[in-house]
């Protein structure tokens, strides 16, 4: 999976999760107290992990060990984005795959 694909798929993953929590917070706000950072990780393993098994199934992908483990980190990574913004996460990766540190203009 190259970084476009990466961030195509985070970013459409993490709004997805975004929403996905809102509703389960607005379902469950008279029912139970659920920790807003809890409901959101687990939207976005979901989310996340779920969409990127649909990314492999249509790309035909072979689910090996790797694979499954880039699908909970994918998770992880929704997680952090719908929780921190898409920007930060897109600057810090940019800087990664850049190599250069800082960002480039």
């Amino acid at each position: 999976m190259n970084t476009t694909t990466f961030l195509t798929l985070l970013s459409a993953f993490s709004a997805v999760s975004s929403l996905v929590t809102e509703c389960v917070k607005t379902l469950t706000a008279d029912k139970a107290k659920l920790p807003g950072n809890l409901v959101a990780l687990a939207a976005a393993l979901a989310v996340g992990g779920g969409g990127t098994a649909l990314y492999y199934f249509l790309c035909s992908v072979p689910f090996t060990a790797e694979h499954i483990v880039q699908m909970f980190l994918m998770g992880l990574a929704s997680g952090l984005v719908s929780m921190v913004g898409f920007d930060k996460v897109r600057q810090t990766i940019g800087q990664f795959t850049d190599g250069c540190g800082g960002d480039r203009q």
